[in-house]
């Protein structure tokens, strides 16, 4: 029996790759977690390059154990493998409440911002989301970059699944709202949603794609308000002035932003803490937002639900 340590850096969400890792060598008969002293092998996870140099110098920590340190902070082209990538996570390692997954990988697009196309190339099926989800769970994440990609019936067969189970769609990705459809839409409508639907406005020339999903969405019977939410990338390729022009044409349609700093500048922060907050959001203006403003804000936020 082998001791295999896991180390996660910096993940935001349970680390699916950790979590197969932690299944297969469970499956052999090995001796897996997070602090297992004196390990034979030592796994190490790394989503953000700006962590890099610390899993690496978590690496020096065990001399005497084989180390694995991948992740796409790490490498883009290292990935699991096939026998490791095919198993069932092992959701007791992070003492998990829902089932997470990719029904696809890759994407059609090439967004320069984004390592997908670089680190998954074109879109492909990849598992069926009956062959991670755990029953324990009435919640399965879809972590795929654009499953409306996927071929048609391919797509029929994953929210069939999600319907005529009745499990809850958990979808933290942004949906490319260009290439919703009407029967895009009648699927998205017929599955139960574990938090909000989330779509990405990324470029300021998609207004018309994106005014056109809303109109769907809202035809459709969407809570726009309550249900929705649109990534903004901020500070990639716009001014201030697009970035802050595309959160307040969405609170126009009547929906909501979520804004994503690709660079961290004060006036990006300011319109990241405005429109991150939904009741912030809908209280007031950016033009009239402060810190003070936000505080009082709250302080009668709390009175009034006190």
């Amino acid at each position: 029996m082998a001791k295999i340590l896991l180390v996660d850096i910096d993940s935001k969400i349970p680390n699916l790759a950790l979590m197969k890792i932690s299944a297969w060598h469970k499956a052999q008969g090995d001796l897996v977690g997070f602090g297992i002293q004196n390990p034979d092998k030592v796994y190490i996870s790394c989503v953000f390059t700006k962590n890099s140099e610390q899993a690496r110098g978590v690496s020096t920590y065990y001399p005497d154990a084989e180390i694995d340190i991948g992740g796409s902070g790490i490498s883009i082209t290292k990935t699991l493998t096939k026998e490791i990538e095919q198993i069932k996570p092992d959701y007791d390692l992070y003492s998990s409440e829902y089932s997470q997954g990719y029904t696809t990988r890759g994407c059609i697009r090439k967004c320069p911002f984004c390592i997908v196309p670089e680190k998954e190339g074109k879109i492909q099926e990849w598992q069926h989301p009956a062959e991670f989800h755990d029953p324990r769970f009435d919640t399965c994440m879809i972590m795929d970059n654009n499953l409306f990609a996927a071929s048609d019936n391919w797509q029929a067969k994953v929210f069939s699944w999600f319907i005529d189970n009745k499990i809850k769609m958990l979808s933290p990705q942004g949906w490319d709202i260009r290439l919703l459809t009407e029967e895009k839409l009648r699927r998205l409508k017929a599955v139960r949603h574990a938090g909000n639907i989330h779509f990405a406005w990324d470029n300021i020339t998609d207004e018309k794609a994106v005014e056109r999903g809303i109109t769907l969405l809202k035809g459709a019977g969407f809570n726009l308000k309550h249900d929705v939410q649109f990534y903004v990338l901020a500070g990639y390729n716009t001014t201030f002035e697009q970035d802050l022009y595309r959160c307040e044409k969405l609170k126009e349609w009547g929906t909501n932003a979520f804004v994503m700093p690709y660079k961290k500048t004060p006036q990006i922060n300011a319109l990241a803490r405005w429109a991150n907050k939904k009741w912030l959001f809908w209280a007031l203006p950016f033009n009239q937002y402060t810190r003070r403003s936000r505080r009082n804000l709250h302080n009668v936020r709390a009175t009034n639900t006190a």
